[in-house]
């Protein structure tokens, strides 16, 4: 998983590894690159946060979802800093539950074949459940946007994201082969999109 600007390889190399889909980051620039990509899978491999922290700031405000490659340095370690902390638990939050997790996977993965608009399903298309229950990702060869994962889940599958809070599953993210959305379950409103090609 792996233009050409500055910062974009930063931003593709940490938001990878981030997204768990490939746990090999990309060959970058060392020094920032190397601290931002050891720290972010740190945090992935550890235990979720405590639950005392406290959102960071939003790369982008609210009702804005998108943050490119090209966007500013600044902007896109405050999109990873973000995307990791969507699936911390906050004070008063569910513990996550991987059966329950294991099922909305079983559940979710027809749905999401369905919706699907590229040719190469096959190759791409697969469901899985991250970060011991707290994320489910719907990998897809095309589609994502920033209402897919809220359409999927509410409007095709008929769960509300509320419920899934319950369960201690916060995030719900697309990846298509250009990009990914995450959609906070505790937050209907906060959806956060990033340019996140892959490989597998």
């Amino acid at each position: 998983m792996k233009v050409i600007m500055k910062s974009a390889p930063l931003l593709l190399a940490v938001l990878t590894l981030a997204a768990c889909d490939d746990p090999k980051p990309a060959v970058v620039d060392a020094g920032k690159a190397a601290t931002t990509t050891a720290t972010v899978a740190a945090v992935d491999a550890a235990p979720a946060a405590p639950a005392s922290v406290a959102m960071p700031e939003r790369p982008v405000p609210k009702g804005e979802t998108m943050v490119s490659m090209t966007a500013p340095e600044d902007v896109q370690m405050k999109a990873i800093a973000y995307m990791v902390a969507m699936k911390a638990p906050h004070p008063g939050d569910a513990n996550a539950e991987e059966a329950y997790a294991t099922e909305l996977v079983t559940k979710l993965k027809p749905i999401s074949l369905a919706m699907d608009k590229g040719g190469d399903k096959a190759k791409w298309n697969r469901t899985e459940s991250a970060a011991g229950g707290r994320q489910i990702d719907l990998f897809m060869s095309e589609g994502c946007d920033a209402k897919t994962p809220f359409n999927l889940v509410v409007q095709r599958a008929n769960i509300p994201l509320a419920t899934l809070a319950s369960h201690g599953v916060f995030v719900v993210r697309c990846n298509d082969t250009k990009k990914q959305c995450l959609q906070s379950t505790r937050d209907p409103e906060d959806v956060l999109c990033t340019t996140a090609p892959r490989h597998k």
